[in-house]
């Protein structure tokens, strides 16, 4: 008597289940991907077997990343300051302008030079060159850096010329150009500000 009832039962679960697939109730119209992804945060909760992983220890900052991290800030700082982005390229001294090379990028205040901010960074710049293209390795003299607009990559790329060092003195050019200047402003007060 039990084996029948119990029997009963699971024919009368299996027709509910097979009138539910042919049916007009609200399930039928379900999408196909809410039934998948309720399965499937099922099986993405069981855990599995074997031992846990141990738990992962955060590795101290070598000097060169948090060098790196530093001018990332830095970078960061002066292109938010409205600094002007160049992306920097090299190639060897006296190539075609074919063949210049991506380095990265360089953030510049406004009113400084890009070929001093270059060349004050050259010694990273060229560990960064041969870490990228090791096929230069050796020929670090013979290096010329160029440089454009980040926001205009498709201006030509401008050579950077190595700047002479500032002299403490008066220039002979700005000399020159006072001695030849048709105004003579060297009576003028400066405008006040009021």
């Amino acid at each position: 008597m039990k084996s029948a009832t119990f029997s009963l039962i699971a024919i009368a679960m299996a027709c509910t289940s097979m009138v539910h697939g042919f049916s007009t109730t609200p399930l039928a119209f379900t999408s196909h991907s809410t039934r998948v992804s309720s399965s499937f945060s099922c099986l993405a909760a069981a855990k599995g077997f074997g031992e846990k992983p141990a738990a992962s220890v955060k590795k101290e900052k070598s000097a060169g990343q948090v060098d790196r991290d530093t001018k990332a800030q830095n970078y960061d700082d002066i292109a938010a300051s409205g600094g002007q982005e160049y992306r920097i390229f090299v190639r060897m001294f006296g190539s075609d302008d074919m063949s210049w090379l991506p380095t990265g990028t360089i953030a510049v205040p406004r009113g400084a030079q890009v070929s001093d901010a270059i060349y004050a960074n050259e010694a990273g710049l060229k560990t960064g060159i041969l870490r990228s293209y090791e096929k230069l390795k050796g020929q670090e003299a013979e290096f010329e850096f160029g440089y454009n607009l980040k926001l205009y990559p498709d201006d030509p790329v401008e050579v950077a010329i190595k700047g002479s060092p500032k002299s403490s003195g008066p220039s002979i050019g700005n000399w020159l150009s006072n001695l030849l200047s048709p105004i003579d402003a060297s009576n003028v007060p400066p405008p006040s500000s009021k």
